[in-house]
């Protein structure tokens, strides 16, 4: 069975900092088959059209988080957005671009070696697994799924108005706030890093290549702000 095959312009933002005094676009055509993903485009841009295009991409199945990308103005993993028959593809934003579609993580990794994302203990480890209900286990486990691909931060209109660093943060503050030996005050972390800047849009919900949704995770830091709450024992109901 022969796989029907598609035709689509790509219009790719370009910027070299050293040579660039501002971003412009190149078109390309790019055939190919009809579910291929915009990763599979940029990658045939470079291979065959634009060999000095600079991108970024790992593992391909939606797992590394850095082949992200704006797609017509939406923030996107580009492994797994599927191809449009006319696709405007940028970096993210509102970071700095280092080339082309690659940005500049520099501050991004600051500010989660600011947040100090590991537990702070009461006691040393005692060499042995810790006591933690199952649901609790499931919760964390999830919650720390997260990529960084900052596709919710790119997508979150509080960033771009607001001192508010931006939805990824705050899902990994949240995350920290529920594991069970850290002593650290995540809510008054979150708060600084300015989480009641939020506009509670659920736009970093909707865009969640990880089916993960931060903004619950900053509901439940406001409704903690506002009525308190008590972190449950491990091992006991609760």
């Amino acid at each position: 069975m022969t796989m029907e095959k598609i035709t689509v312009t790509a219009e790719i933002q370009r910027f070299d900092p050293s040579a660039d005094k501002e971003p412009h676009f190149e078109s390309f055509e790019v055939t190919g088959l009809a579910n291929m993903r915009v990763l599979d485009v940029i990658r045939s841009v470079y291979e065959n059209q634009a060999g000095d295009l600079a991108y970024q991409f790992a593992c391909r199945i939606g797992r590394c988080g850095t082949c992200a990308v704006r797609v017509n103005g939406v923030s996107v993993l580009a492994c797994q957005e599927k191809c449009k028959p006319h696709m405007r593809i940028q970096p993210l934003k509102p970071f700095p671009v280092l080339r082309d579609l690659v940005v500049d993580r520099t501050e991004i990794e600051a500010r989660l070696e600011e947040l100090k994302l590991a537990p702070l203990r009461t006691h040393e480890h005692p060499g042995m697994p810790e006591p933690i209900t199952p649901k609790r286990a499931e919760e964390l486990c999830h919650m720390d799924s997260c990529l960084l691909c900052m596709v919710c931060v790119s997508a979150c209109p509080a960033v771009e108005e607001r001192p508010f660093d931006g939805p990824a943060f705050m899902l990994k503050l949240r995350h920290m706030s529920k594991h069970p030996q850290d002593t650290r005050n995540r809510l008054d972390q979150a708060v600084e890093h300015g989480m009641l800047e939020c506009f509670n849009c659920d736009v970093c919900t909707q865009v969640c290549p990880a089916d993960l949704s931060p903004a619950q995770a900053i509901r439940e830091f406001r409704q903690e702000l506002m009525f308190g709450g008590k972190r449950p024992v491990e091992g006991r109901p609760g």
